[in-house]
């Protein structure tokens, strides 16, 4: 959009509106090219309240602005507050620090600020907000995305005409731009932490890296864009003091978006399977499965319904609906299959009559046979649906279940697991029911849903340094596999403790800080963690393994599950075939939470494939730093870095598609570690 577009509005409420919102940093750029003047009337006018200002293209009272030194000054003071990363987010205590950091190098697989164009935020004093919108105005200009104050340090010829025009003489722009060069010519980083800033520390040269994570202004104003655009899912996270925590948060009154994206954690899905269906008379399929809009939509490529211009578009797009299909008939088969596994292949006395019976009583070998009976269960189910039925025993679409469907059948009945050679003195532990209460569901300051990787890769750590002293040897935990098994998100705010007294020199009510909106949420999940042991060492006790397990989870209380549910919360397998077996029937409501290969590389193209691809999920990887690490003033670990979360994408597998998948492929596939390597600390796929 032009300027001069949003000029052409006669209704001069409505035109402010517009100006306003198009000059904001949550929204898209405006191009001002040949409009240099009328940019810097509406940026002046705007650093006075709303109510003071009747028309932001009043030229008379840009003028006056401009020409009063105090309020100019003051629009200058703030330039040096102006920041790339917000050391003020979302704890607004943080005083007298603010991070400039030069563009850094791309990280492949995971988006930061280095995937796009370098901006910059507010943030200091909250009585000083409107003040400081002058120079960090951002608009398009001549094809380059910039803001006033590249303007004045760049010093083209069409806006030094545009600042002489409404009073700012040559001089003056020649002190405005060596004062704003000093700012700007090299990285500002804090020289001591603040005790407001949150510290995390991470193992690095055999000691340890307190890490203080700071936000991207340029990701945390992209990813509002994207989700005012509707091209992402997002919630708000609220600030009660926005102009306090930046100026892009006082911009939205204090409501951030974030990704948000949960895993796909199904809520409904009866555990007593079984036994719900012994007295049950409805169908034991989970129909619900092909009768998604998706599903329906992979029928109707299939189908050949309106096709792409070429014929390599035609195949690939089949390709990938047929696959799809193969993935969502295994989820309608699921509950059959998580009953047959139930009963454990006791055999029926009776005769074997019905579809139901012959999936749960057959030899497993003899599974294929029920083919045609299943094949037309299936079309049955579909005829019930009001736009399913138009595929049901159609021509293009019959043949291709059927084959699916003869996929699964012989892959059941032949399924054999390759046999693994276990390192030596390597035992798998599986951790069963594990309870999470509160832990934090913002992944990182941009993503909420699952919680960050790196909690993950947390836990193995402190479980590795607390079975070590336990057991007075170092042993090692390379890697983790991690599944969701229940998952609820808190709707309400947590009030934090009283700490800080009134008057510290008399008898005085102690004070709450400012709440700290954030999203919590309770967990059930499951862990496999493989433990390296040294030589001649045993496998040590269940107790002991038992004792040494941590108890905090992604910043919430992590505990075993009760006693009247289970006590065998712990297992040790050294056959990694026998540990699959048991994995493969976790239940289908749950998730793998995997690697994702193919990582992304721009923010357009996370939203696509967020979108095009439901089990993927925006997550935090983990952290790049904006520096070296090195001493520092208020640190808890003998080095400190300043770093910036990023944002990265893993997949939610269903526990039916690894258990068809292979044990093979689950033990090379779900695992992660914590890697420090090519100036980036994050969780990644262990092989």
């Amino acid at each position: 959009m032009h300027l001069s577009e949003l000029l052409l509005v006669q209704d001069t409420e409505e035109r402010n509106q517009l100006l306003r919102k198009a000059l904001a940093p949550y929204t898209c750029l405006v191009d001002v090219t040949g409009y240099e003047r009328q940019l810097l009337m509406i940026a002046i006018n705007i650093t006075v309240p709303r109510k003071d200002v009747d028309d932001v293209l009043d030229k008379k009272l840009a003028k006056s602005l401009l020409t009063n030194t105090k309020h100019l000054q003051r629009c200058i003071d703030e330039v040096q507050w102006f920041h790339t990363h917000n050391v003020k987010y979302p704890d607004s205590r943080v005083k007298g620090q603010r991070i400039i950091s030069l563009k850094q190098d791309e990280v492949d697989g995971v988006l930061c600020s280095a995937n796009l164009p370098s901006s910059l935020g507010w943030a200091h004093n909250s009585s000083q907000v409107n003040p400081a919108k002058f120079f960090s105005i951002r608009f398009i200009w001549q094809g380059r995305a910039m803001s006033l104050l590249e303007t004045v340090i760049d010093a083209p010829s069409e806006w030094k005409v545009a600042f002489r025009s409404l009073g700012i003489i040559k001089k003056q722009l020649s002190e405005f731009r060596e004062i704003f060069s000093t700012y700007y010519t090299s990285s500002q980083i804090p020289s001591e932490v603040s005790d407001y800033s949150t510290q995390i520390r991470v193992p690095y040269q055999g000691y340890y890296c307190a890490l203080t994570p700071v936000i991207s202004h340029s990701v945390q104003s992209k990813i509002q864009k994207m989700a005012f655009g509707r091209k992402v899912k997002s919630s708000n996270v609220e600030h009660h003091h926005p102009a306090s925590v930046g100026s892009l948060v006082a911009a939205l009154g204090g409501n951030i978006r974030v990704l948000d994206y949960p895993p796909n954690v199904r809520q409904k899905t009866s555990e007593a399977f079984s036994l719900y269906r012994a007295v049950s008379e409805k169908e034991v399929f989970d129909h619900s499965i092909i009768k998604e809009k998706r599903f329906l939509d992979a029928l109707s490529r299939i189908a050949g319904e309106n096709p792409t211009p070429t014929l390599r578009q035609r195949r690939q797009l089949r390709v990938s609906a047929l696959r799809f299909v193969r993935k969502q008939l295994a989820l309608w088969l699921a509950p059959m299959m998580e009953w047959r596994d139930s009963i454990g292949g006791e055999s029926r006395h009776s005769p074997i009559e019905t579809l139901e019976e012959q999936l749960l009583y057959l030899p497993i070998a003899h599974l294929p046979d029920v083919l045609s009976d299943l094949n037309t269960r299936f079309h049955q189910a579909l005829q019930y649906h009001r736009r399913g039925a138009r595929y049901a025993y159609h021509p293009e679409v019959l043949f291709p279940i059927k084959q699916q469907l003869k996929w699964l059948l012989r892959y059941m009945a032949n399924q054999q697991d390759a046999l693994i050679t276990p390192e030596p003195n390597c035992v798998y532990l599986h951790l069963q029911q594990l309870v999470v209460h509160d832990a934090s569901l913002l992944s990182n300051p941009y993503v909420s849903g699952i919680p960050a990787l790196t909690a993950l890769g947390g836990l193995m750590h402190n479980y590795q340094r607390r079975l070590s002293a336990l057991m007075e040897c170092e042993c090692l935990i390379q890697r983790g596999a991690w599944f969701i098994a229940h998952y609820h998100q808190q709707k309400i705010k947590k009030l934090p403790e009283p700490d800080k007294v009134r008057y510290l020199k008399k008898r005085s009510d102690v004070q709450r800080p400012g709440i700290t909106d954030g999203k919590y949420g309770d967990l059930t999940m499951n862990l496999v963690l493989e433990l390296q042991l040294p030589e001649s060492v045993s496998i040590p006790e269940l107790s002991l393994l038992q004792a040494a397990f941590p108890s905090r989870f992604a910043g919430g209380t992590l505990h075993p599950p009760s006693l009247f549910e289970q006590t065998d919360w712990l297992s040790v397998y050294s056959n990694q075939s026998e540990l699959f077996s048991v994995l493969a029937r976790l239940p289908r409501s749950g998730c793998w939470v995997y690697p994702d290969d193919k990582g992304v590389s721009s923010f357009d193209e996370l939203a696509s494939r967020l979108d095009n691809d439901p089990d993927l999920k925006p997550v935090g990887l983990g952290f790049i730093p904006l520096e070296e690490p090195h001493c520092r003033v208020g640190s808890i670990a003998p080095y400190h870095c300043y770093v910036e979360p990023c944002i990265g994408v893993v997949r939610c597998m269903n526990p039916i598609n690894v258990r068809l998948s292979g044990s093979q492929q689950f033990y090379q596939s779900a695992f992660w570690h914590f890697d420090i390597a090519n100036d980036a600390m994050l969780m990644k796929k262990a092989t």
